[in-house]
């Protein structure tokens, strides 16, 4: 029973803390604003156009010369669709089940900046955001049962942070992150291979995980305003080092407990480096473009512990260092509307022959729009739309001779709305 029962929790817990498959490349979700939304998140560095550059870019907190609130949501939408071309079991017979449809949930990611100034050289600010996150559950009956079935990871982080002006074109910011993550993953365990061939697939038994850690990194930020119409930034967001800590167990068939067990994972979300420019052409144009670097190859091996025998596991990775390259362009119609519009290229880490049914990414295409209403001289409304195009993914997956073939087809929409109050 130890052997079929041996499931691959090491990956089921890191796989899933990196898993935001229709989102951006990896597990990281770069949705952290409403009007960067709007420009495919082009420029985030060097635009500093409101409180949300506490995320992007510390230093830019110096360009606020008011107190303000910023309250934004996205509505995330993915598609995420299995096709299969022949999974078997070790058995060297099909796997059961259907290709069950589309299996990533919706899912609304809310975030809340708020920065002052001090002085004419100092401002502070507070971000609170949600930087990782996913939600999918495949039916329990379907092909890929064996490798994944639910996945669900919610993330919050609070931001506190300070920004400085040291001369009058250079400034620099630094911030502290401490992050919350929970986690839930099940997937199927094919109890009736302890029958023999006959008996593989007709008892399945459920593992469950539930995990959770408090952890912290740091943001740092400089910003160079080269000319008075070109501004540079830099942005650099460390690792953050997790140990999750929970309870993992395994039932049969008919429900029975068969297996409960303290679980503990280590995970280093891994750090990144952005240099941005924002050019401003005339009173009504400006362009910002992009590239972000992140450190993906810290994944060499995952690894589970438990305090028994059935759930301990290691898994290899090897992903990959990515970049991620994009454009932007605002255009200022009339003293109250502002409209953008951007285009971005996102490197997926994962090789393919790693690729999972937890994780089935790939390369991405970002086109975004949006727009600003100046409501009043305090609030002003941001709205913007995005589209993700994903390369199909082709998977071969083999979790202890259970071989998951086909294709994924995954796409997401994202829609943002955001209120902005300047409080005098």
């Amino acid at each position: 029973m130890k052997q079929i029962n041996k499931i691959k929790l090491g990956a089921l817990v890191v796989t899933s803390v990196i898993s935001s498959t229709a989102y951006s490349a990896g597990f990281g979700l770069i949705e952290q604003s409403v009007t960067g939304l709007g420009r495919a998140f082009a420029g985030g560095g060097a635009v500093a156009g409101d409180a949300s550059t506490i995320f992007y870019n510390p230093a830019g907190l110096t360009n606020l010369q008011q107190a303000e609130l910023d309250i934004g949501l996205n509505f995330l939408a993915p598609k995420i669709e299995f096709t299969d071309s022949g999974s078997t079991s070790p058995f060297g017979v099909p796997l059961t089940g259907g290709d069950d449809g589309d299996v990533a949930n919706n899912a609304f990611l809310p975030n809340l900046y708020y920065s002052t100034p001090l002085n004419d050289r100092v401002h502070l600010g507070i971000g609170v955001t949600a930087p990782f996150g996913l939600v999918t559950e495949y039916d329990d009956t379907w092909k890929g049962r064996f490798h994944a079935v639910k996945s669900d990871l919610r993330t919050i982080n609070i931001n506190p942070t300070i920004a400085f002006k040291a001369t009058d074109k250079v400034s620099v910011g630094f911030g502290v992150n401490l992050q919350k993550i929970d986690l839930e993953l099940t997937q199927m365990a094919d109890l009736g291979a302890l029958g023999g061939a006959a008996f593989s697939q007709k008892a399945d038994g459920k593992v469950n995980i539930e995990a959770d850690d408090w952890s912290w990194g740091y943001n740092l930020g400089l910003m160079l305003q080269a000319t008075e119409s070109t501004r540079l930034g830099l942005a650099y967001r460390s690792k953050v080092s997790h140990t999750l800590k929970g309870n993992g167990t395994l039932r049969t068939a008919t429900g029975a407990l068969a297996a409960d067990e303290n679980i503990m994972g280590k995970v280093d979300l891994p750090e990144s480096l952005s240099l941005a420019v924002h050019h401003q052409f005339n009173t009504r144009w400006a362009v910002m473009g992009e590239a972000t670097w992140t450190r993906w190859s810290r994944f060499k091996e995952l690894t589970i512990i438990s305090d028994g025998t059935v759930l301990n596991s290691t898994k290899p990775e090897n992903w990959n260092n990515v970049m991620r390259y994009s454009l932007g362009l605002d255009y200022q119609y009339d003293d109250q509307w502002t409209l953008r519009t951007g285009v971005a290229y996102d490197q997926s880490p994962i090789p393919e022959q790693f690729r999972t049914a937890r994780l089935p990414g790939e390369d991405r295409f970002w086109f975004s729009l949006g727009a600003s209403y100046k409501y009043s001289d305090k609030i002003t409304v941001d709205a913007g739309y995005m589209h993700v195009f994903v390369r199909t993914a082709d998977i071969s997956e083999d979790d202890r001779s259970y071989v998951l073939n086909g294709k994924y087809d995954v796409s997401s929409d994202i829609f943002g709305l955001q209120m902005r109050w300047l409080l005098l």
